[in-house]
C-alpha cells in the first residue's frame, strides 16, 4: 500500500518541501516547493530570530500544509537546520511554529545535517570518494566519503547570509576576504578536512547549483541534468573574482544567479572558494539532492546504514516500478545486448561504458509505452532525461536517451541503438535465448536454435535491423537449426 510522505527542510535561508509516494521500496516524487523565508536574517548581532523571520516562516509553512492536505499527504517529516539550532531564542521558536503550524519540527545537529546530505548523495551519485560540502545560510557543512561510506562530518556555523551580514557593511572586497578568514579560522579546527585532499568536491545547496548555472551560460552549454554535472575547481576561484568586482544590482541580470541569491553568492564562494585553496580538488560535481533526499531514503530503506548497493541498479528498479515497465521482458533484452555486445565488442571497439549505456538502454527502453505506445521511442528519451534517475554522468544519460530514441546523427549512439534493436529483435520477436548466440567469421553473429525461426525472420516486425546492421556496421547475422549445418542468412 503506497503512503504519501512531506518532508519539510526549514533552512536559514529558504523552505523547501518534497512530497513524495512511497510503496515498498520504491518512490515516485508527487510535488515539489521552495520559498524564500530568510530566517536567519537579522540574528547575527544577537543571536535571536526575529519576529519579521520567524513570521515569515511560519506563513510559508502554513502554505506547505494546505498544499500538503490538497496533496493527500500521510505523513510528515519536517526538520530545521542552523538557524533554530544556533538562535538563543530557538526553542521558543520551534514551539511558536508548531502551535501556529501542527507541523512537529526536529532540529538536526550539525552532524544529522551532514549525514542526510550525504546520504542523499551516496544514494544517487556514482562517485566512491569525495569530500560533500553543503553551504548554507548560516552554516556550511562538510562530509568525508570513502568506499561510499560516511567517514567524518562536521558543521561550521557559517553560511552565505549570515558571512554577508557580519561583514557586508566593510565593502565587498572586504566582505569577500574576512569571509574567507572566518571559514579558514573555522576548518583549521577540524584537522581530520585534510584526509580529503585532492579528492572530488561534491556540492549541495544553492551556492553550488548557482556555481553551475554560471559555468553553463558562460560556456554555452545546456544540460537537462544539472545533478552531477562536473565543472573545473579553478572556477571557483575565477568566477569569485569576477562577481566580487560587479555590484549586486548587476549581479541580478547575470543568467545563472536567481535574484534572492545575487548578494549572498560572494560570500558563499569565499567559504568554497577556501575550502579548495586547502584541500585542491581537481573538479567540482553539482548534486541536486541532499537533506530531503537523505531523510527520504533513510525513511525507505529503514535501516542503521541507509545506502544501496548499486546506484544505478536501485534507480532503475524504481523507474521501472514508476512506470510500469514489464521487468520480464526488459531483462530478456538487456542479456541479449550483453551477450551480443559480448560477442561484437573487439570488431565494434565497445568499451565498459558502451556495455553499461547499452544495458541501461535496455532496461528503460519500455517505459516510453507508458505514454502511449506510439512514438514510444521518443516518450522514453524524454522520460530518461527528466525522470529521478541516477548512477550514470550526465553526458551518458545524454547517451542512453539516443540509444533508446534510435537516434543516428552521432555515430556512437547509432553503433548502441543498432545493437539494442537487434538485442530486441532476437530476445522478443524471435525468442532466442542468449547462449544460442555466438560469433561467427568475421562480422558474423550465428543463431543456433532447436526451432526452425529462419523461416519466419523476414516476417517479424523488425526484421530490417538485420539489413539495417549490416550495412551500417558490417555484421550480419545467421541462423542454423541445431544439428543442421545449412547457415541461413537474415537479409
Amino acid at each position: 500500500m503506497s503512503n504519501r510522505v512531506a518532508i519539510v527542510d526549514l533552512g536559514s535561508n529558504s523552505c523547501r518541501m518534497s512530497i513524495f509516494e512511497i510503496d515498498g521500496e520504491s518512490y515516485r516524487p508527487v510535488y515539489e516547493v521552495k520559498q524564500n523565508v530568510r530566517l536567519a536574517e537579522g540574528m547575527t548581532g544577537n543571536r535571536r530570530l526575529t519576529d519579521a523571520s520567524v513570521e515569515r516562516a511560519i506563513v510559508c509553512l502554513r502554505q506547505f500544509v494546505r498544499q500538503g492536505v490538497l496533496h493527500d499527504v500521510d505523513e510528515w517529516m519536517p526538520v530545521a537546520t542552523a538557524a533554530l539550532r544556533q538562535a538563543e531564542n530557538g526553542d521558543d521558536v520551534k514551539q511558536k511554529i508548531e502551535e501556529e503550524t501542527g507541523l512537529r519540527l526536529r532540529i538536526l545537529t550539525g552532524e544529522e545535517e551532514a549525514r542526510y546530505g550525504f546520504l542523499g548523495v551516496v544514494n544517487t551519485m556514482p562517485i566512491q570518494n569525495a569530500v560533500i560540502f553543503d553551504i548554507g545560510g548560516a552554516s556550511s557543512e562538510i562530509a568525508l566519503m570513502r568506499d561510499r561510506a560516511l567517514i567524518r562530518a562536521t558543521s561550521l556555523p557559517y553560511g552565505a547570509l549570515n558571512l554577508r551580514e557580519m561583514f557586508g557593511r566593510y565593502g565587498e572586497q572586504a566582505c569577500v576576504r574576512m569571509a574567507s578568514d572566518q571559514a579558514a579560522e573555522a576548518l583549521a579546527e577540524h584537522a581530520w578536512v585534510r584526509q580529503g585532499e585532492l579528492l572530488p568536491f561534491i556540492g549541495l545547496g544553492g551556492t553550488a547549483r548557482a556555481l553551475a548555472k554560471l559555468f553553463l551560460a558562460e560556456t554555452h552549454r545546456k544540460t537537462p541534468r544539472l545533478h552531477g554535472f562536473e565543472l573545473p575547481a579553478s572556477y571557483v576561484e575565477v568566477k569569485l573574482k569576477q562577481l566580487q568586482q560587479m555590484s549586486v544590482n548587476k549581479r541580478r541580470k547575470m543568467k545563472g544567479i536567481a535574484k534572492h541569491r545575487a548578494e549572498i553568492i560572494t560570500t558563499g564562494l569565499a567559504v568554497l572558494a577556501t575550502l579548495v585553496r586547502i584541500l585542491k580538488p581537481p573538479s567540482v560535481f553539482v548534486s541536486r539532492c541532499g537533506i530531503r533526499e537523505g531523510l527520504l531514503f533513510e525513511r525507505l530503506l529503514g535501516s542503521a546504514n541507509p545506502v544501496v548497493p548499486s546506484v544505478l541498479e536501485f534507480s532503475i528498479r524504481n523507474f521501472q516500478s514508476h512506470f510500469r515497465i514489464d521487468r520480464a521482458a526488459a531483462s530478456a533484452v538487456a542479456d541479449m545486448a550483453m551477450r551480443v555486445g559480448a560477442e561484437l565488442s573487439a570488431r565494434l571497439h565497445l568499451d565498459q561504458s558502451d556495455r553499461l549505456v547499452l544495458w541501461t538502454a535496455a532496461q528503460l527502453e519500455g517505459a516510453g509505452a507508458f505514454v502511449h505506445p506510439e512514438r514510444w521511442r521518443d516518450h522514453a528519451a524524454y522520460l530518461v532525461l527528466h525522470s529521478d534517475l541516477y548512477g550514470l554522468r550526465p553526458a551518458e544519460w545524454q547517451l542512453v536517451a539516443q540509444v533508446v530514441r534510435f537516434d543516428h546523427r552521432d555515430p556512437r549512439a547509432k553503433k548502441l541503438s543498432l545493437l539494442l534493436r537487434l538485442a530486441r529483435w532476437l530476445a522478443l520477436e524471435l525468442g532466442v535465448e542468449p547462449h544460442e548466440v555466438s560469433r561467427g567469421k568475421g562480422g558474423e553473429i550465428q543463431i543456433e536454435t532447436r526451432r526452425m525461426i529462419q523461416d519466419i525472420v523476414e516476417d517479424t516486425a523488425d526484421a530490417k535491423v538485420a539489413d539495417d546492421i549490416r550495412k551500417a556496421l558490417q555484421i550480419t547475422c545467421s541462423f542454423r537449426e541445431t544439428g543442421s549445418a545449412a547457415l541461413t542468412s537474415a537479409r
